[in-house]
């Protein structure tokens, strides 16, 4: 299953059911995985591994990438929207001043008001669900590795969780650099990895180290050119 957030603005009951599908965190949580391609799950990386790291994500972190997320691609279609609806409120308080006993207009302003409203509403509950599904895997570990063709992102379970009786290995996500829809934000803070526009990983600074920081930024710059952001904030 995909969402594709830019679209909807994760502002319908179907992406709120779905959106822990979607948000794989960095997040591998520890669900079966959907059927991947037959050439991603044969896909094996060429050579050594370039860099490694274990890492956890905080709660804080998370809702901080998606915020950053909803504004670079969900804020610029709910501004459309908002820009839209109230230019025809608009034109509906000029019927209204023209003729204030024309009951149709009022309703049909209201209306406008309503979805500028909602279309906000949604995308701020999105969120607000989301860090609540996602409050009890922040003491989940995951470990990142970058490949020169690729990076893989696995989940890192401890001997206890291993040898439960209902123990389920989740296999490691492999993301090619060469054919896939793949954006990065760097700020202060993190490294936020954008898939297709649909999946979010949190790498945070403060679990890598200088060197692999550098590694890291270096080689995803070269890779994805303008697709790789850093901001200030």
């Amino acid at each position: 299953m995909e969402i594709d957030i830019s679209k909807n603005g994760g502002n319908t009951e179907e992406t709120e059911e779905k959106v822990e599908k979607f948000y794989e965190r960095d997040i591998l949580d520890k669900t079966e995985e959907e059927e991947k391609p037959e050439e991603e799950k044969e896909f094996v990386p060429t050579g050594e591994p370039l860099t490694g790291f274990d890492y956890n994500v905080k709660n804080e972190e998370e809702e901080e990438a998606f915020t950053i997320f909803q504004k670079k691609y969900v804020y610029k279609r709910n501004w459309v929207i908002t820009a839209l609806f109230a230019v025809v409120s608009l034109m509906f308080v000029a019927s209204i001043i023209k003729n204030p006993e024309g009951y149709l207009n009022w309703v049909l302003c209201f209306v406008c008001l309503v979805m500028i409203f909602t279309t906000w509403f949604n995308t701020f509950r999105i969120k607000k669900y989301l860090m609540k599904a996602l409050s009890s895997l922040e003491d989940d570990k995951y470990r990142f590795t970058l490949y020169d063709d690729c990076f893989k992102i696995e989940t890192v379970f401890t001997e206890e969780e291993m040898q439960a009786e209902d123990f389920t290995p989740v296999k490691p996500r492999i993301v090619r650099f060469e054919d896939i829809s793949l954006n990065i934000i760097e700020n202060a803070r993190l490294f936020i990895i954008i898939l297709r526009k649909e999946t979010i990983y949190v790498l945070s600074k403060r679990v890598i180290d200088e060197a692999d920081q550098k590694l890291l930024r270096n080689k995803l710059k070269e890779v994805l050119g303008e697709d790789y952001e850093v901001s200030e904030n």
